[in-house]
């Protein structure tokens, strides 16, 4: 009998190759669960990373918008309407929470912290820390600016004008174009002066009137040099309304120039200037009545257009331009906000934009004729050329019917102030506070005067410091030759008591106008008085005072040889290219 001797595995080979098979095993399980979950946790962070980075572009819009918007703290943030808000300390996407920390480096410089934190594992929390540093791009620099103003009584039609350097020194008077040269009877009734931030360029509007009842409104441009590219925009024959303000104007954000203004017809018509030429004239849709007053407001960063309309018939209308090519239908949103009101030959209406939300705006008029309140509404533009009214809230009622209105916003809150004169026989100068929220308070010590100047035109003037927004001015007539001026603290809500008395004119105040600087707190005060002089003087928002040097920017007379008490027929306009 044959044997067959085999070799074959021992107990302990099997084992140990047992063991080596299940060591390689958990190794291969190993690295793929390891690998998923580095996968997994590699994915996290990326969109960790991302989420972090956003925080920190957020920031920079918020920062570009106002440098006053990155307040010490820890914030979240969020989004609307296109727009990004702080809101809150922290904010969620999915499983990640966002804060971003802003701190104080100097007082144009802020730290920006966006840490991301999430649940990265069961025992684990992941972290992404991003920093940056902000700084205020629109530091103020030094800035001139350029006075306009009629100098040719109620037979002539000068137009001079004048201009600041950034040291607070003028130069001496020049005349601006003529805008008839056959005729020199083109008396000067209201002018309006503004600014362009693309070039060295000043755009002048102007309203004549020859004789009694030859009415005009041209325009003219300013080159850095000298005036010209003179337009007649209309011509009419009427001896009534002539003392008021059928024109405005604003600069988009691509640099072209629109005014809107009145032929006496129902129909406002529109022109731009695009940096060399006048286009066309073109129409926009009627709005009910001839305009006697207008307002446009291009939407912050944008070539939107708000255009407000009082008319011959105390409608009150608005219209709405989205930033398209410039043609009839895009003036779209035509809303007929009130039909009769207390006067139809006096400012009645007044809009601005949100200095701290750029998607709103409030509009301020008069409805009824024994109308005591302010109305207001607020425009809330979609983010794509148009948007929707809220609806009406009405002021707390004091005094007697309106004569005239003014509202200001200001920087870094969704706040405004808003005035009025009243028509009685001594008038009241009444101020409130309202939000985006269309929701009015009274202010202490609201009532600014009992005594003011009974004429048709507004004698006050309201602004809030354009930078900071911490304080809010008012600069009114109390019918002496004495203007005032009382300050609005928004903290608590409340005006100055007892006024701050100013230079004394050579006649009683009768038309008083405000200019905020474009990147301080201060503002310029234009004034006119009952002999038809005309003086300037600026607030100095970092002493919150007049200026008492230079000698430009403190108490200054310039013409002597104005038209009518009734017109604003000087303005003001700071350089801003």
């Amino acid at each position: 009998m044959n044997v067959s001797k085999k070799a074959g595995f021992s107990l302990i080979e099997v084992i140990l190759a047992s063991a080596i098979f299940a060591l390689l095993i958990t190794a291969i399980v190993g690295g793929i669960i390891y690998g998923r979950e580095s996968t997994a946790v590699s994915g996290s962070r990326a969109r960790a990373i991302a989420f972090a980075e956003e925080g920190i572009e957020a920031t920079r819009n918020l920062r570009d918008q106002n440098f006053g918007n990155l307040t010490d703290g820890t914030h979240g943030l969020t989004v609307s309407l296109g727009q990004w808000f702080f809101s809150g300390v922290s904010d969620v996407r999915d499983v990640f929470t966002r804060q971003i920390e802003i701190g104080t480096l100097n007082e144009n410089t802020k730290n920006i912290t966006s840490t991301v934190t999430w649940q990265q594992t069961p025992s684990r929390v992941g972290r992404i820390v991003l920093s940056s540093r902000l700084t205020n791009w629109r530091v103020p620099k030094p800035r001139g600016g350029m006075l306009v103003y009629g100098d040719g009584g109620t037979t002539q039609d000068f137009i001079r004008y004048k201009t600041i350097d950034p040291t607070g020194t003028w130069s001496g008077a020049s005349l601006a174009a003529d805008v008839d040269s056959a005729t020199t009877n083109k008396s000067l009734r209201a002018i309006r002066v503004y600014s362009s931030a693309t070039r060295n360029e000043k755009v002048m509007l102007s309203r004549h009137l020859a004789g009694t009842n030859g009415q005009t409104i041209y325009a003219q441009v300013y080159d850095g040099l000298s005036w010209g590219n003179v337009v007649l925009l209309s011509s009419w024959t009427s001896n009534t309304f002539t003392d008021v303000e059928n024109f405005s104007g604003t600069y988009l954000e691509n640099g072209d120039f629109m005014v809107v203004y009145s032929d006496n017809t129902a129909i406002p018509k529109f022109r731009i200037w695009n940096g060399s030429s006048w286009l066309s004239q073109a129409s926009l849709p009627g709005v009910g009545g001839t305009p006697v007053f207008i307002v446009t407001k291009n939407r912050p960063g944008t070539n939107e257009v708000a255009a407000a309309f009082f008319d011959s018939g105390s409608d009150t209308n608005t219209l709405y331009f989205n930033g398209g090519a410039y043609l009839t239908p895009n003036w779209t949103s035509l809303t007929e906000h009130a039909t009769t009101a207390p006067f139809n030959n006096r400012k009645l209406i007044d809009f601005t934009w949100s200095q701290s939300n750029p998607l709103k705006g409030m509009l301020i008029y008069g409805s009824g004729a024994g109308d005591q309140t302010i109305n207001a509404r607020v425009w809330t533009a979609n983010g794509a050329g148009g948007g929707s009214w809220s609806s009406t809230v009405n002021s707390p009622i004091i005094g007697a019917s309106l004569s005239s209105l003014a509202i200001s916003g200001r920087a870094v809150a969704d706040e405004f102030i808003a005035c009025k004169k009243d028509s009685a026989g001594t008038p009241d100068i009444n101020c409130f506070r309202n939000n985006i929220g269309n929701v009015w308070s009274n202010p202490g010590s609201q009532t600014i005067t009992t005594v003011s100047d009974a004429g048709l035109q507004r004698s006050f003037d309201i602004a809030y410091e354009p930078a900071l927004g911490g304080l809010g001015l008012i600069v009114y007539s109390d019918n002496t030759s004495v203007p005032k001026l009382k300050k609005y603290n928004p903290v608590s809500n409340s005006w100055d008591a007892a006024p701050t008395s100013l230079s004394t004119l050579g006649g009683s105040l009768e038309t008083v106008k405000l200019i905020p600087h474009p990147d301080t707190d201060d503002i310029t005060i234009l004034l006119t008085d009952t002999n038809q002089d005309s003086y300037s003087l600026v607030w100095d928002g970092l002493l919150d005072s007049i200026y008492s040097t230079p000698a430009g920017k403190a108490f200054t007379s310039h013409g002597v040889s104005g038209p009518t008490d009734t017109n604003f027929w000087i303005d003001f306009a700071w350089d801003k290219f």
